[in-house]
């Protein structure tokens, strides 16, 4: 079986404490990468010398002229320039450990047949870390067609694919559509392994092999809201006429899941969410539905205070285990 070649992707913007140390966790994989394709988002902090600096003929050094937000711009720009016929991701404020290309090589010879692979990471925090949930399905491994993706999305309420930790054939992601550039502020990345995922399979490792950084500099989820539907409601609904009944029953929970991470998200802000009722997926959408109408009609005083509340008596929860 010939072995992928990884074309690494990593969209740069304003990450200079952070970058030379994810340009090193690739740089020294026990499996090489094809290249690493660096993609700067107009940095203004001096990031983009400290990946020019680095020289490794393996390194290509990209610039956009306007920033786009989420990065998705810049991360299709890569996908379009790379040669290698495999796609691995990571942010530039992340890092992989060392064996983490050559174990999703494993699992691809493993599963010729899937277009994806995965593996499992760490939520790194500045005081602690903690490994990523993953269903029960996903203890041991394995292949996961659409269906069983969508159904170990939903019994975690996270998707099993993190950007950080997967790679696509090349040909499959622009088949799928690349990144939603223009739709999307956050939530784009989990839009596009939808798409891909309703063209492929996935193959899963359970192993440990990258590390997301939580509390790093210049975080989107930390600068950026969501108060607008998120992409991926229109791109289920979409998809929703071209599934199995069973699918659309775990696409439309998904829809409902998404929405209510939104939802509430949205109590703690003054300005009120701008998700319409009729984005709710019916029938299993009741208590969707609910949570999304005190969202909209809600005071704000009262939906903050809420808020806090509930987030005080989840803490009290984890305290007491």
């Amino acid at each position: 079986m010939t072995t992928p070649r990884f074309s690494v992707i990593m969209p740069l913007h304003n990450k200079a404490p952070h970058v030379a140390a994810a340009i090193e966790s690739v740089l020294a994989q026990s499996l090489s990468p094809h290249e690493l394709i660096v993609i700067d988002d107009c940095s203004t902090d001096g990031g983009r010398a400290i990946a020019a600096g680095f020289g490794d003929h393996r390194m290509t050094l990209l610039d956009r002229d306007v920033p786009g937000p989420g990065g998705y711009a810049a991360r299709n720009a890569g996908i379009r320039a790379a040669s290698g016929d495999w796609i691995a991701f990571l942010d530039a404020d992340d890092v992989w450990y060392e064996d983490h290309l050559a174990i999703l090589a494993d699992a691809i010879a493993q599963a010729p047949g899937a277009d994806a692979a995965a593996t499992r990471f760490d939520h790194v925090f500045d005081t602690h870390r903690q490994p990523q949930r993953i269903a029960r399905s996903l203890q041991l491994g394995g292949v996961l067609d659409f269906r069983q993706f969508l159904e170990a999305w939903l019994e975690v309420r996270e998707c099993p694919i993190w950007t950080g930790a997967a790679a696509f054939r090349r040909n499959q992601l622009i088949t799928a559509g690349l990144f939603p550039e223009g739709r999307a502020v956050r939530g784009g990345d989990k839009d596009l392994w939808l798409r891909a995922m309703r063209l492929s399979q996935l193959v899963y490792v359970p192993a440990v092999t990258a590390a997301f950084s939580r509390d790093s500099s210049n975080k989107v989820s930390k600068s950026t809201s969501t108060l607008s539907p998120p992409c991926l409601v229109e791109t289920a609904r979409h998809m929703l006429a071209s599934t199995s009944p069973a699918e659309r029953r775990l696409l439309r929970r998904l829809i409902n899941q998404e929405i209510t991470y939104y939802a509430r998200y949205s109590m703690k802000l003054d300005e009120k969410i701008r998700i319409p009722l009729r984005d709710v997926a019916m029938p299993e959408g009741i208590g969707t539905m609910a949570i999304l109408a005190m969202a909209r009609w809600v005071p704000a005083s009262l939906r903050k205070s809420g808020y806090h509340l509930r987030q005080h008596m989840r803490a009290r929860r984890l305290t007491a285990r």
